[in-house]
C-alpha cells in the first residue's frame, strides 16, 4: 500500500540521510528490522537490480509490524565518516527507483516492506540504499519508538566484466604499462580486508599518494582512500600537524592472475581528480606467493 509521505518526512530523510545514519538502528526495545534481500549487491552502470530491497519489521515478541510507513532512497551522501568534512558522490552515480518512489511503502500484514524497481546509476561508485521508519516524522510507526528503524544496503557499481575473486595471490604492485612510472601497491589481508596505495602524481604535476584499507567481497574490493596533509621529513615531523583527509574511492577487480582494473571516484575533501579507470598489469609476486 503506497501513501503520500508528508514534505516534512521526505526532506528530513533526504537532506539529513548522512548526518543520521549513525543514529538509524536495527534493532531497539520495541521493534526490529530485518533485510529479507541481499545487504550488498553488485552492478553495472545502468543495470537493474534482479530483486527489489525488501525489510521486514517484528515488534519485539516476534509478531509483524503492519502499517508502518517506510522510505526506501539512496543515500545521499554514503560515505564513511572522515578527518575531514564528507563529501558526496557525484549525483550521475546513484541509482533509482523505477517508478520514481515519491512516497513511502507501508508494510503489510507480514511486516514487509518491498521498494519498487531499482536501476543503478551512470558511472562506477559505491553508496548506501536506505530503507527507514522513522517516528516521529510518521505517526503510525509510534510501535517502533522514538527515532529511526532501518536498514542500509550497499550498492557497489563497476564496470561489467568476467572477473575472479580475490585472494592473497594478488598481493603486490600493479602499473599500466602505458603509463609506466606510477601504480598501485596492493595487500590481501586477512579476514577478507585488503591494503591499496596508489603512487603517483596530483592534476599539477606533484608527487602524490594515497589509499586506505577496505573490505574485500568476493571478486571485487572497495577502499575509502585518505590523503594527508600537514607532514614534513624527519626531523621536523610532527605527528599534530598531520591530517587526513578524504580522496574519494577504488574499486579493484581482477580478470586473471596478472590483470586487473582500478576504477577510481575522486571526490573527496579536493574533488580535482574525477572519474575514471586504469586497466592494471602485475609488476610483482611477493616471495613464496603464487597464483593459479
Amino acid at each position: 500500500m503506497y501513501r503520500f509521505a508528508s514534505l516534512a518526512t521526505i526532506v528530513a530523510l533526504f537532506v539529513f540521510a548522512f548526518e543520521v545514519k549513525a543514529q538509524v538502528v536495527e534493532h531497539n526495545d520495541l521493534a526490529s528490522v530485518s533485510p529479507l534481500s541481499p545487504r550488498t549487491v553488485r552492478l553495472a552502470p545502468g543495470q537493474a537490480l534482479a530483486e527489489p530491497f525488501s525489510v521486514r519489521y517484528v515488534n519485539a515478541q516476534g509478531n509483524p509490524l503492519p502499517g508502518l510507513a517506510v522510505w526506501f532512497a539512496p543515500n545521499g551522501c554514503a560515505e564513511p565518516a572522515t578527518l575531514g568534512p564528507p563529501q558526496c558522490p557525484p549525483p550521475e552515480i546513484y541509482g533509482t527507483f523505477t517508478p520514481p518512489m515519491h512516497s513511502v511503502v507501508h508494510t503489510d500484514a507480514n511486516g514487509v516492506a518491498t521498494s519498487n524497481a531499482f536501476v543503478a546509476g551512470d558511472i562506477p561508485g559505491s553508496y548506501d540504499v536506505f530503507a527507514v521508519a522513522w517516528y516521529p516524522l510518521n505517526e503510525e510507526n509510534a510501535p517502533i519508538g522514538d527515532g529511526g528503524l532501518g536498514v542500509f544496503f550497499e550498492v557497489q557499481q563497476t564496470e561489467a566484466t568476467t572477473t575472479v575473486p580475490i585472494s592473497a595471490a594478488f598481493t603486490g604492485a600493479w602499473y599500466d604499462p602505458n603509463q609506466s612510472g606510477h601504480g598501485l601497491l596492493i595487500e590481501v589481508l586477512p579476514e577478507n580486508r585488503i591494503l591499496a596505495y596508489w603512487f603517483t602524481f596530483d592534476p599539477d604535476g606533484k608527487q602524490a599518494w594515497f589509499g586506505g584499507d577496505g573490505v574485500i567481497q568476493g571478486d571485487a574490493a572497495i577502499i575509502y582512500a585518505r590523503f594527508g596533509t600537514g607532514g614534513q621529513w624527519i626531523p621536523n615531523f610532527d605527528p599534530l600537524s598531520y591530517q587526513l583527509w578524504s580522496w574519494g574511492q577504488l574499486f579493484l577487480t581482477f580478470t586473471d592472475c596478472d590483470h586487473g582494473r582500478v576504477e577510481f571516484v575522486g571526490n573527496g575533501y579536493t574533488p580535482v581528480w574525477g572519474v575514471g579507470h586504469m586497466d592494471l598489469t602485475r609488476l610483482t609476486t611477493p616471495a613464496g606467493l603464487s597464483c593459479n
